[in-house]
């Protein structure tokens, strides 16, 4: 399959890697300083959980044409920076369907002012980590890489098992959410209380996993957040969430510590977070208007932001 993988950032990287490894025609979009690295390095990633090093030459573009052809498009960016490129997708008439994988807690409707709905899914990649130069550092390459990904509809298609299959052969694990908005929804709830309540610590000159007072705070702003997605009809997912409104909060706690404080915390939440505060906010940000008229009690939430962002 001919793939154009919009955004060279850590996930970009990855998945276009396993792609072309996979035997597909791989392109990556960049510009600046990673344009250079991609061409002078090709992609470099160390797994350095299972200290596994890859290295992989890699096709590169600066743009996208209007008749630029490719079966599929990635679309990885950071969500505050997919607006910008919005215009530039929709001069494309080509390209006859772009996942836009990422944080998303607004669902596809910008997306759908610039391009026909037919063309359109949203998608989540599973593997994180951040940039030190020209590597990407990261967390099982081999184990850990997946796409969520799903039609607007929720329906499975032929042109949903068709690319299932070819991420399956590049070793890429897939899952189909019933609601790929949901799903989306329900992630931002998860992790903009634990981002904001590590830029809290940070403020403070601390590590979140060593303020039991932050833990506490993003656990029951977590639960807040679950709360009023279900007071709006937003299905919780995936299901396992759900249940987080009935652990005891000391035992999530101690979960949540020692997940941020091993490795693999390291360098897929703290380091997404050091490297990524920009978007960070622009989740928050767009979670609290998502929820701004409920009437469930968002207090714990309030204080993260005003200690993080305000």
């Amino acid at each position: 399959m001919k793939i154009l993988v919009y955004g060279a950032g850590v996930i970009g990287s990855i998945f276009a890697l396993k792609l072309k490894k996979g035997g597909n025609d791989i392109t990556v979009l960049a510009r600046g300083r990673r344009l250079e690295q991609l061409r002078d390095h090709g992609i470099i990633i160390k797994d350095v959980i299972l200290n596994e090093r890859y290295e992989e030459d890699i096709k590169t573009t600066e743009e996208l044409k209007p008749d630029d052809y490719y079966d599929l498009a990635l679309v990885i960016m950071q969500r505050q920076q997919v607006s910008e490129i919005l215009p530039v997708l929709k001069r494309n008439h080509k390209i006859p369907t772009f996942i836009f994988m990422g944080n998303n807690v607004n669902g596809a409707d910008e997306y759908l002012k610039f391009l026909d709905k037919s063309r359109v899914m949203l998608g989540f990649g599973g593997p994180g980590g951040y940039r030190e130069d020209h590597f990407i550092i990261a967390a099982y390459v081999r184990d850990y890489c997946i796409l969520y990904f799903g039609e607007l509809d929720g329906l499975v298609s032929s042109r949903m098992e068709n690319i299932r299959s070819v991420f399956k052969k590049s070793e890429i694990n897939v899952e189909v959410p019933e609601n790929m908005d949901a799903w989306l929804k329900s992630h931002a709830a998860l992790i903009s209380p634990l981002a904001m309540a590590s830029y809290a610590a940070k403020n403070k000159n601390k590590k979140i996993e060593d303020d039991d007072k932050l833990l506490t705070l993003s656990i029951k702003a977590l639960r807040e957040n679950l709360k009023a997605l279900k007071e709006m009809g937003i299905k919780i997912l995936p299901r396992k969430f759900r249940i987080m409104k009935l652990i005891p909060a000391f035992f999530l706690k101690r979960k949540l510590k020692n997940l941020i404080a091993s490795e693999f915390g390291r360098v897929v939440l703290s380091g997404h977070a050091n490297s990524a505060k920009s978007e960070m906010i622009k989740i928050s940000e767009d979670f609290r208007n998502l929820v701004e008229n409920v009437r469930t009690d968002m207090s714990a939430n309030e204080y993260l932001y005003k200690n993080s962002f305000g």
